[in-house]
């Protein structure tokens, strides 16, 4: 018996099955219609074939790609921002939010941090020598302290 190979054209048709009815419809499309003992590996084909992008959160294929033209200009939604705004939606905002705004805050005060520094002190790594401006420090209120 020989094995069944499932081509790319069949890819859109399991995807609207599991859209429609998650993972155990397009199980049972595939075992139906094609005699698949392991559907597992024809979805996981689907996802890492780079034509359709899978959306763990949602569980669902978002959109199709059908053509490396396609890849280059947005949809419509993807424009306007609807499929980002519904999975927003669906979860609680303040949770998904805060960590994510934390985040940026700490980015951009170590950053401040870093370019204030980067005013007085100079790291030359060839010749592993530290360069440090005490006039400029002093000057702009810093004390330097070495131990």
């Amino acid at each position: 018996m020989g094995r069944t190979i499932i081509g790319e054209e069949a890819f859109p048709k399991i995807i609207e099955q599991y859209n429609a009815g998650g993972k155990t419809a397009a199980y049972d499309y595939l075992r139906s219609e094609y005699g698949i003992k392991h559907p597992y590996f024809v979805l996981n084909r689907i996802k890492e074939c780079g034509k359709y992008s899978y959306d763990a959160d949602t569980d669902h294929f978002s959109g199709i790609n059908t053509g490396a033209a396609d890849g280059i200009f947005m949809d419509l939604d993807e424009l306007c921002g609807t499929t980002t705004l519904a999975a927003v939606h669906q979860s609680d905002p303040a949770a998904d939010t805060r960590p994510a705004a934390m985040e940026k805050l700490v980015h951009e005060l170590i950053s401040d941090r870093l370019l204030t520094l980067s005013r007085y002190i100079t790291l030359d790594s060839s010749t592993r020598t530290i360069l440090i401006d005490q006039t400029s420090l002093t000057a702009d209120g810093y004390q330097v302290v070495t131990h």
